[in-house]
């Protein structure tokens, strides 16, 4: 099979620099005496693709929200077992988290696309007023891309 995102990666890069993100994934959450606290694994550097939404996904976003910043993210995910994920309610899982560089953070709310077996992933990402709740999460700590 052909890999197109490696045919264009240069061009796109050339253009629109990637970024290096921290990224924290959800692990659950914790209930202490009725307060819902989320979990965080340990921090990890992600390169990632920031990009506007396109016109149709911009229609969409209209309509659940007037006031939502909301982007996407082309994230390289070459460990599918480490891949971002967003909202999972069922799972208790409250989407995995992304600080940028300019110290925003942005909540994963749905994977657009999964190509986790060429190693990346696209997810909808919403801009968050603050950072996560941490004091719940696995002490910090940082590795190499995902």
């Amino acid at each position: 099979m052909i890999n197109l995102h490696a045919l264009v990666r240069s061009a796109v890069t050339a253009l629109h620099p990637d970024e290096v993100v921290i990224l924290r994934q959800s692990v659950g959450q914790t209930n202490a005496r009725g307060r819902i606290t989320p979990r965080y694994g340990p921090a990890r550097t992600v390169s990632a693709q920031i990009q506007s939404l396109g016109q149709n996904e911009l229609a969409h976003a209209e309509q659940v929200s007037a006031t939502r910043i909301d982007r996407k993210a082309y994230l390289y995910a070459p460990n599918p077992a480490l891949s971002p994920q967003g909202i999972v309610r069922p799972l208790a899982r409250n989407g995995d988290m992304l600080q940028r560089p300019d110290g925003t953070w942005w909540l994963i709310t749905a994977m657009i696309e999964d190509f986790t077996a060429s190693g990346w992933v696209c997810v909808g990402i919403t801009q968050q007023v603050r950072g996560p709740d941490l004091s719940a999460s696995d002490a910090e700590g940082g590795s190499a891309d995902a």
